[in-house]
């Protein structure tokens, strides 16, 4: 248990002050029975007579499903629609809500939910081993009482919907069971607050924040202010940093992460937000409300994620990057899940956060978010917590997740997600409409996921391979806050038949994407191969190499239909191949799937419209463009002058143009990069020259004079992949300009006879991966 003297001490770290009054809980009582009236869909509002007429007299509906222990649906337990009933029905009596007070105590409406709570109190498991252990020895199947395999519904779920009828009925006349039940039952899950149960664990992240959110409910019911504190110190405790990599919560870059480092903001995020955004807006002005810390957190984790939330233009909703819902991207919008929308409600949000002011304003995040994605967000955000990149313009966003040894790319859990192997593995969505991959997931080719680099068809995709952690450390982001490098240097976490580096530097109006030191294991089979894309079918159906249309296969499965070409252009989209062509699979047409194969969706099966095209790569240092929401003829001009040029030196690899010099020194490649400044942009003649003492990546951004014989600023941003360093030394060399160190930079800059050398302190704790940017002169 935890004492009371350190309750004590993070009391004062996560609450505004340390005194509560009797008034404060009287008034936290009182929000969150209005909050908690608001509970039920307002769908069902109009089916409370039909539910009323037919509750059958042992307390149940004939038109629920109440499967429960081994044969019940062990995600999104059908069965809670009993207690959505009781609770509707208790909201309506309690008067609380505006659109049911024709309700307000009418007997018969009482009698019905305290009828539908009795039958699940007389039918509550009594096998404590139920709790995490339902369909083993310990819990057999056919165990009596109303539990389902997984803990999920013992710990969480079923306690939360029972606090939540229970609080809403505070004032009627229970019998003496009934309110043993509304005590018992949340109390069951309450105490595995310290506890590392078998089949659960220990709780931590959004799973804690919500058995804390419900058991505020129960400390309300039972007027105990002890857990009261508790549960609210514990919620707002669980919202504070996580600091050690891979942590399940909240990182300093915005970040979520749950489940062994796996990147959740649009799932566990979400969810731990709404519980934040339920707890706050009902103790804000209390001594509970959330502390300085606290609202640094929320606050950055809100932040972040706006930059993983897309508008579908076709709709006018926005939506989560599929790279940031973990295994729910198997499940359709139809089921409400994590795919269905992005799920919290900003106006409460604000409402939560309206005394939020400093650096923790999030004015100008609610403002966008409160536009429906009309309002742009735009730059580029590297997440060094997550690996994972958001690159976003007016007219498009690109979202890039890689896979480190940090952390897990995805997960196999509660039969969502069962070929989901390559997900999170250097994946590259691309949204334009914002609707590219929404509701295709059930009919898409799983060896296809867009960006990654794979051996076709390899490996065979099981539920028993999903979810892997990476090989290797060097996997990263650097970000100036407009351009960007992310960077992977990858083995196949599964055999190891597969390996290479890959990076990719974020530009303007594109994203230059090269691919080197490539090894294929001699006993490995399948071509290596990189997607471009597969997503729904543009409405112009036409697809162009070189200029020119070309026919696809018409099903993803029959791979029959290839191409080569410099240039590819499908749906706005264009994708230009540097040095050699490509070597292309084009499939377009009418695929069918099955959305319960790879999740408990109840969507079914459906019929969409699917493109893809992917190109087979050489062994040798290979580049390809992509450029997001052009024209067929931008695209043909960029093929004809590039605007760009090709960094390739021993493995180091990068990009130069339009002022920008862009770097990935990987482990093992050339330490020093020379480069004509006529390719970066700023000079006709000479060279620059970039050194690096280990291997980091280096973005250098140059504006212009804007008086003649003034200097040029120059921002030189760095970032350790690795995460393990204190730091790097970056030396800067030029010919035709003279670079220098300004002034009151002689903590990280020492002039040299030809340029600089920059002493990077390397960011540790939370922050370690994160980019450092600095400042030189060049005259």
């Amino acid at each position: 248990m935890v004492s009371l003297a350190s309750l004590a001490l993070v009391f004062g770290m996560v609450f505004s002050a340390t005194t509560a009054t009797a008034s404060d809980v009287d008034t936290i009582m009182q929000r969150r029975r209005v909050d908690l009236a608001d509970f039920p869909p307002t769908g069902s509002f109009k089916k409370m007579p039909t539910w009323l007429a037919n509750i059958q007299s042992d307390g149940t509906w004939s038109d629920v499903n109440y499967l429960s222990g081994c044969t019940a649906q062990r995600a999104n337990w059908p069965i809670q629609q009993h207690w959505v009933r009781v609770i509707t029905l208790a909201a309506a009596w309690s008067g609380l809500n505006p659109l049911l007070t024709t309700y307000t105590g009418n007997d018969a409406v009482l009698a019905a939910a305290l009828k539908g709570m009795d039958y699940w109190f007389a039918n509550d498991y009594t096998n404590m081993d139920c709790i995490g252990q339902g369909g083993t020895d310990a819990c057999p199947c056919g165990t009596p009482g109303l539990w389902n395999s997984n803990w999920y519904d013992q710990v969480i779920l079923i306690p939360q919907l029972v606090s939540t009828a229970c609080l809403l009925l505070d004032g009627a006349s229970l019998s003496a069971n009934q309110t043993a039940g509304c005590y018992d039952i949340p109390y069951r899950a309450y105490a595995l607050r310290d506890t590392d149960t078998t089949g659960v664990g220990s709780l931590t992240g959004a799973n804690m924040v919500l058995l804390m959110e419900l058991s505020v409910s129960l400390a309300l019911y039972s007027n105990d202010t002890t857990m009261l504190a508790d549960a609210m110190t514990r919620a707002m405790s669980a919202n504070l940093f996580a600091d050690t990599k891979g942590e399940d919560g909240i990182h300093r870059d915005g970040s979520f992460l749950q489940h062994t480092g796996i990147l959740y903001n649009g799932n566990y995020g979400k969810d731990s937000l709404n519980g934040f955004i339920s707890l706050e807006k009902e103790a804000i002005g209390t001594a509970y409300a959330a502390s300085s810390d606290v609202r640094s957190a929320i606050a950055t984790m809100v932040r972040g994620s706006e930059w993983m939330i897309n508008r579908d233009s076709t709709t006018g909703n926005m939506y989560w990057d599929f790279n940031t819902i973990g295994r729910f991207i198997t499940f359709a919008t139809t089921d409400y899940q994590a795919s269905s929308d992005i799920n919290f409600n900003t106006t409460d949000l604000a409402a939560a956060t309206v005394d939020f002011s400093g650096d923790d304003s999030i004015i100008d995040t609610l403002t966008r978010l409160e536009s429906n994605g009309t309002i742009k967000l735009t730059g580029n955000k590297g997440f060094w917590a997550s690996d994972y990149m958001s690159h976003r313009r007016s007219s498009f966003t690109l979202a890039n997740k890689m896979i480190s040894s940090r952390g897990k790319n995805t997960e196999y859990t509660n039969s969502a997600n069962p070929y989901g192997y390559h997900l999170g593995q250097g994946t590259l969505f691309s949204y334009v409409a914002g609707n590219e991959y929404k509701d295709i997931e059930a009919m898409w080719d799983w060896n296809l996921i867009p960006g990654t680099t794979v051996l076709l068809d390899h490996p065979g995709l099981t539920s028993s391979i999903v979810g892997y952690k990476g090989k290797k450390t060097f996997v990263g982001v650097v970000s100036d806050g407009t351009y960007g490098i992310s960077a992977m240097d990858y083995t196949d976490p599964y055999d190891a038949s597969i390996s290479y580096r890959k990076a990719w530097f974020y530009l303007d109006s594109s994203v230059l994407v090269t691919t080197t030191s490539l090894s294929v294991s001699s006993s490995a089979n399948g071509s290596p191969i990189t997607v471009l894309d597969q997503r729904l079918a543009a409405s112009d159906s036409t697809i162009l190499v070189d200029g020119s249309a070309v026919t696809a296969s018409s099903s993803l499965g029959r791979r029959d239909s290839s191409a080569s070409g410099y240039t590819l252009y499908y749906g706005g989209n264009g994708y230009l191949s540097h040095d050699v062509p490509f070597n292309l699979t084009l499939a377009q047409g009418a695929e069918t799937g099955n959305w319960s194969v790879i999740s408990t969706s109840t969507a079914g099966m459906q019929t969409k419209n699917l493109f893809s095209a992917y190109t087979t790569i050489p062994a040798t240092t290979y580049s390809y463009q992509m450029f997001p929401a052009t024209s067929s003829a931008a695209l043909q001009a960029e093929a004809a002058n590039a605007t760009t040029t090709r960094i390739d030196v021993s493995g180091t690899v990068g990009t130069a143009g339009n002022g920008l010099l862009a770097l990935a020194f990987f482990p093992s490649s050339a330490t020093n990069v020379t480069t004509p400044m006529k390719n970066i942009g700023w000079r006709k003649k000479g060279i620059f020259s970039v050194s690096v003492s280990n291997p980091a990546l280096v973005l250098i951004q140059s504006t212009r004079r804007t008086t003649c014989g003034t200097a040029r600023a120059m921002t030189v941003t760095v970032s350790d992949p690795t995460q393990l360093l204190t730091t790097v030394t970056v030396k800067l060399v030029a010919d035709a300009i003279h670079v220098e160190c300004p002034a009151d930079s002689s903590s990280y800059c020492t002039n040299t006879t030809y340029g600089v050398t920059l002493t990077v302190s390397l960011p540790t704790g939370g922050e370690v991966g994160s980019s450092v940017q600095l400042a030189v002169v060049a005259m």
